[in-house]
């Protein structure tokens, strides 16, 4: 039985469109207007406007709750992570795709099952590891867990995309006199720049935006996170939606920056593999 091919009309397309973009968009919409009101205004009047555009909720949020100071440790932490995660993924993948090691599949699927583990089945053991080195409270400790935690995925995203790079490449800058360093910094690694990109923007969104390791080994508040800042404006009595909506607002920020900068490469990359033979 042939399955019935359906084509949709232009109209059609642009129906769906637009209402997946207004559901899409709709929840930053929600938390922009929220921003602005009372926690009482945000319970009363969910949904219409704020009755008076007041930029408390963001004061209270950027200095008396300390988010300005926390919005600079999450982004310092994420970008050191995932730097980190990049090269030393590029370079693992190099070695492992490229120079035909004996082992190399038995260690890339050793890198690979790094994947598989969740991260909460390990939070007892690292609890014990970190606490024996006193490493509570350490920048340098969620650094470190971080790139762990994300360098398998980094191996496996970019090895497959060297993995489909002609060896000929290889071959012809050997003749030319380029060695193993200068084959990965000037050829190997610019054609690999999709991958990094989006290897990049994943781990820096989930380390950004990460709380379990943080609440775990972070306790000093000039320290804080965003996540952990926002947890703040949380009380028994009464939780204050007023600065979270805010605090989310002004995090969010730094996110969209690196995706926009990094979006291009990806874009670019991806349409430029679709048509390569």
């Amino acid at each position: 039985m042939r399955l019935a091919r359906f084509r949709l009309s232009g109209p059609v397309l642009y129906l769906i469109s637009i209402l997946w973009a207004l559901v899409t968009l709709y929840p930053l919409v929600f938390t922009v207007m929220s921003s602005f009101k009372t926690t009482d205004e945000i319970y009363s009047a969910p949904f219409k406007l704020p009755s008076l555009y007041s930029f408390s909720n963001y004061a209270k949020a950027l200095f008396d709750a300390g988010m300005l100071r926390a919005i600079g440790n999450s982004f310092g932490i994420s970008i050191v992570s995932t730097l980190s995660v990049i090269l030393l993924g590029s370079l693992a993948s190099f070695v492992l795709a490229r120079l035909g090691l004996k082992f190399g599949n038995a260690i890339l699927l050793y890198f690979l099952l790094g994947i598989m583990i969740p991260i909460h089945t390990t939070l007892i053991p690292l609890m014990k590891m970190v606490s024996s080195v006193n490493g509570h409270n350490h920048y340098l400790t969620l650094i470190l867990i971080y790139t762990a935690f994300h360098l398998p995925f980094a191996i496996f995203l970019i090895s497959s995309h060297m993995r489909g790079i002609s060896k000929e490449l290889d071959e012809s800058a050997t003749l030319d006199g380029c060695g193993p360093i200068r084959l990965f910094a000037s050829i190997l690694f610019p054609l690999t720049m999709p991958a990094i990109a989006t290897a990049f923007i994943l781990t820096f969104l989930y380390v950004y935006n990460d709380l379990v390791i943080a609440v775990i080994f972070i306790s000093d508040k000039s320290m804080f996170t965003i996540p952990l800042t926002m947890l703040t404006f949380v009380a028994r009595s009464l939780t204050e939606y007023g600065p979270i909506f805010a605090s989310i607002v002004v995090s969010i920020i730094p996110m969209v920056i690196v995706f926009l900068a990094f979006q291009e490469r990806v874009v670019s990359g991806l349409a430029a593999g679709a048509v390569k033979e």
